[in-house]
């Protein structure tokens, strides 16, 4: 394969994971047959101090200065990382990755909490963590599910209802701009002879 970007800028990605060993076989980064391969440019942004910029802090940037609404909640989340993202990008990825070092540094110390809780299966204190835990995921996983399906129950929700005529009888309609089907009430259908 031949591309126009000079091996220099050359970022191969795998799965979303960038290929960085430049000595080491296909094989052994994992890539088996078939596989697809993303070829781009590294964009080596200079931070003020002169140091590039991360490429993939400097696209999630970009990306949150172009959308108000997103900005407008990390604003809201975290400030000093949507302050970051407007005036500092070098800032902006020190930021990024002090966050994704957390959120991994918190996966690490939860899961080595799982293996010290499995390791002694007939104590009775861990066994009390163990269920407190798996009642907190199934908590979790429920708030998703009904942020998801019910979205409505964690805001107000303003309702449409227009007036229309069904067979020249006068009805208060509710709009519904997600509704697979429409439905209405069998006393309704029977008044206007649907």
């Amino acid at each position: 394969m031949q591309s126009s970007i000079p091996p220099g800028e050359q970022s191969i990605s795998h799965n979303g994971r960038e290929l960085t060993d430049p000595k080491a076989t296909i094989r052994a980064l994992g890539v088996g047959e078939h596989a697809m391969l993303l070829l781009r440019r590294r964009v080596n942004v200079p931070g003020p101090e002169g140091r590039p910029i991360e490429q993939d802090a400097e696209m999630m940037r970009l990306q949150i200065l172009g959308d108000p609404q997103l900005m407008r909640q990390l604003q809201d989340t975290l400030p000093e990382i949507a302050a970051a993202a407007q005036s500092n990008p070098t800032r902006f990825a020190e930021l990024l990755s002090q966050q994704r070092d957390r959120a991994q540094q918190a996966e690490l110390g939860r899961q080595r909490e799982i293996a010290a809780l499995n390791a002694d299966p007939f104590d009775v204190e861990a066994q009390r963590r163990i269920e407190e835990a798996i009642r907190n995921q199934a908590v979790m996983e429920n708030m998703e599910h009904a942020l998801e399906y019910s979205p409505e129950a964690f805001g107000r929700v303003t309702m449409l209802y227009v007036p229309v005529e069904v067979n020249s009888h006068p009805v208060k309609a509710f709009v519904d701009s997600g509704a697979q089907q429409t439905i209405s009430t069998s006393c309704l259908t029977l008044v206007v002879s649907v």
